[in-house]
């Protein structure tokens, strides 16, 4: 006899498997955090709003091992557009889709399980295929999206090429220089001689005790930084020029002073700025009028000549760069401020010399510093006091005004940012240093004037300069 169940059968459901966790693409720092919510306020793809510290540890396994390879950057670019696509650049273990893992979501024919989750295998696995497909780096003039589809041979061609401008600012983010922090003081001293001391801003302290680094008779000082090297240009008692340079890898200085190439003498001021390893030096001849070298750190040569580039009775110069464009900033016989500028893009200097707005006049003095595409200018006044005014470039506008900041017989000024802050150094009447601040988040300067420890007194000149 059949029985008819009409109760419905229950079915015992089995233990559900738990995904696994991401796997690890190396250490996650708090700079990630910052970095990743920084890039939340850009991005603008899959990962608009979701970026995270981990997420951005996973893209730079994959940039470093990319650059590890010593392909261009493009490549490290096309890697991560493609993680962002595939994985939203998690080291995911789950097969999710058919047998795909990992960053790239690749297949078991790419290899074994753990190789596909190890971040540079994995990476270096995508490269392969690449410079296959595109021999002779052929690859660098394809759309990014069509290379990503061609190695990957995604059912979603179309997916990749929208990600590329996130990947670009994800890359960016993971090679932005390290945010200076430590600033490097010299000044003449009243022995002719050249003494440092450091500030680190980070941790909030001076090294207190200013250390002698040789020279006699110098008259003047500036410094630039290539890499973590310092290199710092002083006029000595001829009017020649002179460096001497202090890698803050190492923390070693060079031992003696060589004299930059050129032959110039009778110099009586000078300035130094930097656009990506070269350094641009600029002094006040012994006519009173301009002159300039350039010297390459990465090429290791100087121009090995000096061009004029006119002035007369030229007193005191300082320069900043904003983008590829070089800013010098000189005072003039009657004390009023005047600006050349050079177009490092092109190697074309302005032909002539324009005022600052703002009629200052009876300036000694001068410093420049930058914060974005905004110059930031002071000098000391007829008064023995220091005055500001900015500068934006990027809207082709100066304020129009100088501003009193204080201070009485000020001799000499150096500047330098940390941050977005900015601090100013002055030599005092009686030689001793002292700095004063200004924050261009809130636009505030510091009430007062601080004293650099070290109890330095007889100073003459200074420089300032800045390393992570």
């Amino acid at each position: 006899m059949t029985v008819a169940l009409t109760t419905p059968m229950l079915l015992a459901a089995g233990p559900a498997h738990a995904l696994l966790p991401n796997r690890s693409c190396g250490t996650v720092t708090s700079a990630d955090s910052t970095a990743a919510a920084n890039l939340n306020k850009v991005l603008t793809g899959k990962l608009r709003g979701s970026m995270t510290a981990y997420r951005l540890s996973c893209a730079r396994a994959i940039a470093d091992a990319t650059r590890a390879r010593g392909l261009p950057n493009q490549a490290a670019v096309i890697a991560i557009t493609t993680a962002i696509v595939e994985s939203v650049l998690e080291n995911n273990p789950n097969k999710i889709d058919q047998t795909s893992v990992g960053l790239f979501q690749q297949l078991d024919h790419w290899g074994s399980y753990e190789q596909r989750l190890d971040p540079a295998w994995s990476t270096n696995a995508f490269l392969n295929e690449m410079v296959t497909l595109y021999p002779n780096n052929s690859w660098q003039n394809q759309q990014i999206g069509v290379v990503c589809q061609r190695v990957q041979r995604s059912a979603y061609p179309s997916r990749y090429q929208p990600e590329v401008a996130d990947a670009q600012r994800i890359f960016n983010a993971l090679t932005a220089p390290a945010p200076a922090s430590k600033v490097h003081l010299e000044i003449v001293g009243a022995d002719g001689g050249m003494w440092n001391t450091d500030g680190d801003y980070a941790a909030g302290e001076w090294s207190g005790s200013w250390a002698s680094l040789g020279g006699t008779g110098l008259k003047a000082l500036a410094s630039a930084v290539t890499g973590n090297t310092m290199h710092v240009y002083a006029v000595g008692s001829t009017g020649r020029v002179f460096t001497k340079d202090a890698n803050y890898s190492t923390g070693q200085w060079s031992t003696d002073w060589a004299e930059v190439p050129g032959n110039i003498q009778g110099a009586t001021a000078l300035t130094a700025s930097v656009t990506g390893n070269k350094v641009h030096l600029e002094v006040i001849g012994a006519d009173g009028a301009m002159w300039n070298t350039d010297g390459d750190y990465a090429a290791g040569e100087w121009s090995g000549s000096w061009a004029s580039l006119g002035g007369t009775g030229l007193k005191a110069l300082a320069s900043a760069v904003t983008g590829n464009t070089m800013h010098v900033y000189a005072v003039g016989s009657t004390g009023r401020v005047f600006t050349k500028d050079a177009n490092y893009s092109t190697g074309q200097w302005s032909t002539d010399w324009a005022e600052v707005p703002g009629n200052i006049q009876g300036a000694t003095a001068l410093t420049a510093s930058v914060t974005g595409n905004k110059v930031h200018l002071e000098v000391i006044g007829a008064d023995g006091a220091m005055w500001n005014t900015d500068g934006d470039y990027a809207a082709g506008e100066w304020t129009g005004s100088w501003a009193s900041l204080g201070g009485t017989g000020l001799k000499a000024l150096a500047s330098a940012v940390t941050g977005n802050t900015m601090h100013v150094y002055a030599v005092g009447s009686t030689g001793r240093v002292y700095t004063k601040d200004a924050n261009y988040s809130t636009g505030q300067w510091s009430t007062d004037w601080a004293e650099i420890p070290g109890n330095g007194a007889g100073a003459t000149a200074l420089t300032a300069s800045t390393t992570p």
